[in-house]
């Protein structure tokens, strides 16, 4: 039974375990969280640091292929299993790149990749953008963390920058791509997301996206070209920007799956995470069509509120027709914490927003303090 190794132990990580059983994988899992959503399923769950590169090391010899549901984890860890001739994917100097959202998006403009104006920026250095702008912390934002609407200079966090222009946009767009190890290579369907004003944190979106023909098309190969780019082993979640005036942007890409991904396990012939698997394995990667039009809405904790969590309407949710729910397992709330996701089934694409709007209505989430 081959041995594979995942850094982190959240929620995808606990998602890619479902999957690898059904290819009969042993999965060990790394995480300094012994409460963490992997820590109850993983065949042999590790506590320790994945940005410490002993720990990483050290983790990493006892299995045979190494991958990750985070980027923030040790480069130089990931560089050593490798030079062991363990099996690491995404390639650590991928995993760098992609680490730095300033380094991430100098390498894709470099590339020819399409970008809004943006500014590598330094706190004390000469803002050349016009206010308002978007500004993102270069590292360990995730979930909305990090990033900020600029509306004048003294509003900026005084940290290392991505400072990006704002642009007219009319959809937020992700399109999941896995790059097998034989080099072949799929692109799933676009997904509409739509995002919290607030936090910043996909409240809940849609599979296939309400674009035209043309721009699906095209969101989809500019998604395989970067994925080509970057010589990705895995999948890569490329997250888009879709105008008023119809053109694409590149926003930041993650060598790993993605929370837009999550309707891919019922609305598609292949999951995310099955495809994760096959891509690694060098095994033929699935079909990645829609058959089921979907929605997704994220279980996000309530604004100011920690402590243990309970989901007092899940019967009504359960209840309503095309339905599924599925918890993380996280035992505490916090704000905009990811909890788990409900999942809509439907047959007519066009019932998407009402079916939607349905789970969001009956959704609650209680938190008790500690």
């Amino acid at each position: 039974m081959l041995r594979a190794g995942i850094l982190g132990g959240g929620q995808l990580g606990r998602m890619l375990i479902q999957a690898a059983i059904d290819l009969d994988l042993k999965v060990y899992v790394l995480d300094s969280a012994p409460d963490s959503p992997c820590a109850g399923i993983a065949h042999r769950f590790v506590v320790g640091s994945v940005r410490e590169a002993d720990t990483v090391e050290r983790f990493a010899g006892d299995v045979d292929l190494l991958t990750l549901e985070l980027e923030e984890v040790s480069v130089e860890g990931l560089r050593r299993a490798s030079a062991k001739g363990i099996q690491v994917a995404p390639a650590p100097d991928l995993v760098a790149l992609l680490q730095d959202k300033g380094l991430q998006r100098q390498a894709y403009a470099k590339a020819g990749f399409p970008s809004p104006p943006f500014q590598l920026w330094e706190p004390g250095e000469p803002i050349q953008l016009e206010f308002p702008l978007i500004q993102k912390t270069r590292r360990g934002g995730y979930d909305g963390r990090g990033v900020q609407r600029v509306p004048s200079p003294d509003a900026l966090w005084p940290v290392p920058s991505l400072l990006e222009a704002e642009v007219p946009i009319a959809k937020e767009i992700s399109v999941i791509v896995a790059r097998s190890r034989r080099g072949e290579i799929r692109a799933f369907p676009p997904v509409e997301s739509v995002f919290h004003p607030k936090a910043h944190v996909v409240e809940y979106l849609r599979i296939p996206a309400d674009l035209p023909p043309e721009a699906a098309q095209t969101a989809q190969a500019l998604a395989l070209d970067l994925a080509a780019h970057l010589e990705v082993v895995g999948l890569l979640a490329v997250e888009l920007f879709y105008t008023t005036d119809g053109r694409f942007f590149l926003n930041e890409s993650a060598p790993r799956p993605h929370n837009t991904g999550h309707v891919t396990v019922k609305a598609c012939w292949t999951s995310q995470f099955e495809q994760h698997w096959r891509a690694l394995l060098g095994l033929p990667l699935g079909d990645t069509r829609v058959h089921t039009p979907a929605g997704l809405v994220n279980l996000l904790g309530p604004e100011g509120q920690h402590g243990r969590v309970s989901f007092p309407t899940l019967p009504e949710l359960l209840a309503l027709p095309g339905t599924s729910v599925h918890l993380y397992g996280k035992r505490r709330s916090s704000p905009y914490r990811k909890l788990g996701h409900v999942l809509v089934l439907v047959e007519d694409p066009a019932e998407l927003p009402d079916r939607i709007a349905a789970v969001r209505q009956r959704l609650q989430i209680e938190v008790q303090p500690e």
